[in-house]
């Protein structure tokens, strides 16, 4: 496949001023992490439940709570999801309390109306039926959610019933079982990911569970609302969790994507492959794989890891989402490069890159520094959105770990371009204490964006994994954050339309540290320029009092406010305008 990478930055290295930092560098030696089981005893440290208000809290509406930071192994896949009615489902998995065991361990769902009603406002609802079950990933059948989860040695997925969020489900176990790598290894695959494609056909891959190092990735599917599955597939063998799957909105076309091991002797060396069936039945796994990636041993050494995601725009294109560092045999750099690929164009494109300086592992097993990417779409437009958690050495927990906040960045030509990214939570806790600590992680997008990008994840209070025994085990909420989208209209359509002046963009936008709002009034009026966040909550009020006709402009410093998505507001008698401004520093 020809590939053109159009936009690769060179290493720069800079120290890090006024660093509390001992040693700092450019690389890390490789590290070979350790396989989760999903079952696996955690430490008996005493846990520490949550307390509204000991920290900053991050953005977003608290829709249940959970001791298991971790979500997922690798790639966050979908557990947020967007019905045409406006209602919104969510699913997660919720540790009640601690040690884990006994201590049970369930899927919960969340579910609310198109007016922002909860089902079960801060608690959640439990769908499955034994504890140790998790892993969860979701996808809408019809308008009812579908979830995908491990249960034990089982997959299972679980269909809500008709009318939704009423909290009854139909529990489906998968086939999930390959040929015995080892005469004492079943070939267990329990890390599943679902797509359902327009046809209410069921997709499953999941990937298996061993202590050996190489893993391999399986497949079925259901065309009978799960009474019946087909044979469980083969489709390679890798050693990281990253495969992922989507459906079209607009055809029957359904992808798996996956790092596809180079390298049997490392995790660390991996390509990004595809493959496509245009029907939803028919596969080629084979010899119908695409390698968007091909890098080469002998030519450089950048190499995918573990995160990714894949989503159909709604022209029917695949695109593809990644991180890759280069990998020599002196280690792993810490510098990582998020990469986005449109089977449209088959261009790669560099969107986003993280440090630009030297680095101290902050990141926490199967982590960089920018980690759990999620893929959205926007219908209407060509608008492609992309989120993920980033770490940085400014904001370390008291445990040595990174707290995350959650970035996004959005592309309005299909992938073409992309903006700066943005800072959606900035919620920096630096040497937090356990239960302080805001650390933003295991994030996952809608695959819909609307008029906002809509993302469920983790609010831990203590930075690390707790699977890996990284940090303390604390209680976690799990939050729903609506994120302006930037390419929408909505916002202006709702508004009083103004007749007797024009607001334009601010310039520069983005901005950092100060813009310049000008409009221009058609007679004299009093008139009040108000800054809101997206909270709606003020932040400042630029002009207050009569103007005269014609135009004017007025300068916003913000300096002392946040990286973010701000609106400004001109209100001149009776009309009002509002615009979207974003502030990068």
């Amino acid at each position: 496949m020809t590939r053109k990478i159009i936009v690769l930055a060179l290493i720069s290295l800079f120290l890090i001023a006024g660093s509390a930092f001992a040693e700092l560098s450019k690389m890390a030696p490789r590290v070979e992490h350790k396989q989760t089981t999903g079952n696996e005893e955690l430490p008996l440290a005493n846990a520490i439940p949550y307390t509204p208000g000991v920290a900053t809290e991050s953005p977003g509406d608290i829709i249940g709570y959970t001791y298991y930071d971790y979500q997922t192994n690798g790639s966050s896949g979908n557990r947020v999801c967007i019905v045409d009615d406006g209602t919104k489902y969510f699913d997660w998995m919720n540790l009640f309390s601690w040690p884990y065991p006994p201590a049970p361990r369930h899927v919960y769902v969340n579910w609310a109306d198109a007016e922002g009603t909860y089902a079960w406002p801060g608690e959640g609802f439990q769908v499955s039926e034994n504890t140790g079950s998790g892993y969860t990933n979701m996808d809408l059948y019809g308008n009812r959610g579908a979830l995908a989860y491990h249960q034990g040695d089982n997959v299972i997925v679980s269909i809500e019933w008709d009318p939704p969020g009423m909290g009854f489900f139909e529990h489906h176990i998968v086939p999930n079982e390959l040929f015995p790598q080892t005469p004492d290894g079943p070939g267990i695959c329990m890390w599943p990911y679902v797509a359902v494609d327009r046809n209410d056909n069921i997709h499953v891959i999941a990937t298996e569970n061993t202590e050996l190092r190489m893993q391999r990735l399986g497949y079925t599917r259901s065309e009978d609302e799960g009474a019946t599955w087909s044979t469980f597939t083969l489709i390679d063998t890798v050693q990281v969790i990253g495969g992922v799957i989507d459906a079209s909105p607009v055809s029957d076309r359904v992808v798996v994507a996956y790092p596809k091991t180079q390298d049997t002797t490392t995790q660390w060396n991996n390509d990004i492959v595809y493959f496509t069936s245009e029907d939803g039945t028919t596969w080629d796994w084979r010899y119908g794989m695409n390698n968007v990636t091909n890098y080469l041993t002998d030519d450089d050494s950048l190499w995918a890891y573990t995160d990714m995601d894949v989503i159909f725009d709604y022209n029917d294109y695949v695109h593809l989402l990644w991180t890759a560092q280069w990998v020599t045999d002196e280690g792993i750099y810490y510098r990582t490069d998020m990469f986005h690929y449109s089977e449209e164009t088959e261009q790669i494109t560099n969107i986003a890159h993280k440090p630009d300086s030297l680095w101290i592992e902050i990141e926490g097993a199967w982590n960089r520094t920018m980690s759990k990417m999620s893929l959205g779409v926007h219908e209407g437009s060509d608008g492609i959105f992309a989120t993920w958690t980033q770490f940085d050495t400014s904001d370390v927990s008291a445990g040595g770990f990174g707290n995350g906040d959650l970035f996004m960045t959005y592309s309005a030509d299909g992938g073409g371009t992309w903006a700066s990214p943005v800072n959606m939570t900035n919620s920096a806790t630096p040497g937090c204490f356990p239960g302080e600590c805001d650390s933003d992680h295991w994030s996952s997008l809608a695959s819909v964006v609307d008029d906002n990008l809509h993302i469920l994840y983790t609010n831990d209070k203590d930075a690390g994994g707790i699977p890996q025994e990284e940090g303390a085990a604390t209680e976690n909420p799990m939050k729903y954050l609506m994120f302006p989208n930037p390419l929408a209209t909505g916002i202006e359509d709702e508004v009083n339309r103004p007749v007797n002046f024009s607001l334009n963009q601010n310039y520069p936008n983005p901005f950092n540290a100060s813009t310049v709002i000008s409009f221009n009034l058609k007679e004299a009026a009093p008139v009040t320029i108000d800054v809101f966040d997206i909270t709606g909550a003020k932040v400042t009020t630029l002009i207050e009092g009569d103007l005269t006709a014609g135009n004017h402009d007025v300068t916003w410093n913000a300096s002392d406010v946040a990286s973010g998505v701000y609106y400004y507001k001109l209100s001149a008698g009776d009309a009002t305008e509002t615009m979207r401004a974003v502030l990068i520093k």
